[in-house]
């Protein structure tokens, strides 16, 4: 469902790129056109791609990506910044894409590579899609930075705050799931600690930094310049980044019970940038936390990270 809507939104938004870079006055009706087309582009794109393919889910994605492309086609500002969080959003979750790199250079056999090989196979998508991010924000997360830096010590303060409260909201929660529902596993924390086991190092450079920076350009900057609402962007944010370390990984439905720990890290993560409209304020603490986590990990086998 994702992938779709995803690929709706790209083959949307080469209308935008249509009216702000050639000039074009694209009338709203061709947008509705445009929104069928992509559903279209869509469909074959899974065909080709081998993926399940479900009418239903085309035609809700296909509406969905429509409806977001007159959202955005009306408001002229959210127009300029669309096509880098969409770019950012897309690239985070096909970012494995990379992976393909060092498969061909090394001619790794995928389908028999040990966990070490993934956990470097991951950094590797890692330091890609960050390169990439790179040039795609290089000037604004550089002025960030500064303002950041110029008062580290009150944003630090706030983003500790916010942290606290989830992190106070996800002991809580995990030990009243496993009091009640014992039989819901955390699947995430499983595969992390896999690797934590077989690669501690590469695990806490990918783990306490990469993933933390990662996954703050993407669900708190990109998401936040594409909703201006904060209370609609603190949840939907929060929401999305705790709902994929589960529900990727989802064993049972008795695992979604864990979407709370996990929603209420991203939750805090986001209240936190809105507080103080800065990335690197939950950057900070979701490196800290992950880095601190993951070195308690590496001691004693027994952590729960975001």
């Amino acid at each position: 469902m994702i992938t779709n809507i995803l690929w709706t939104l790209l083959f949307n938004n080469v209308l935008f790129f249509v009216e702000n870079k050639r000039g074009l006055k694209v009338p709203k009706s061709i947008v509705y056109v445009w929104g069928i087309i992509s559903m279209m582009l869509t469909s074959i794109l899974m065909l080709i791609s081998h993926s399940q393919l479900s009418l239903p889910s085309i035609l809700i994605t296909g509406i969905i990506g429509t409806i977001i492309n007159l959202t955005v086609w009306e408001n002229l500002k959210l127009q300029r910044v669309f096509t880098k969080s969409l770019l950012t959003i897309f690239l985070f979750f096909f970012s494995s894409i990379f992976q393909i790199i060092p498969i061909l250079i090394f001619q790794i056999n995928i389908e028999h590579a040990s966990l070490l090989t993934e956990s470097y196979l991951s950094l590797f998508s890692q330091i890609c899609f960050i390169c990439c991010i790179m040039v795609i924000y290089y000037q604004e997360l550089k002025e960030e930075l500064q303002i950041f830096l110029k008062d580290k010590m009150k944003n630090l303060d706030t983003g500790f705050k916010c942290w606290f409260l989830g992190f106070v909201v996800m002991i809580v929660s995990n030990l009243l799931i496993a009091f009640l529902l014992p039989k819901a596993i955390a699947g995430n924390e499983e595969s992390v600690q896999e690797m934590i086991k077989v690669s501690p190092w590469i695990s806490l450079i990918g783990t306490g930094l990469f993933a933390p920076f990662v996954e703050e350009i993407t669900f708190r900057k990109a998401f936040r310049n594409m909703i201006s609402n904060d209370k609609l962007f603190i949840l939907i944010s929060g929401i999305i980044f705790g709902g994929l370390h589960v529900v990727l990984s989802l064993n049972s439905y008795y695992d979604l019970a864990y979407l709370i720990p996990y929603c209420s890290l991203g939750i805090a993560f986001g209240f936190a940038y809105v507080k103080t409209k800065n990335v690197f304020t939950s950057f900070v603490m979701h490196a800290l936390h992950n880095t601190a986590l993951t070195l308690i990990s590496i001691a004693s086998s027994l952590v729960i990270l975001c």
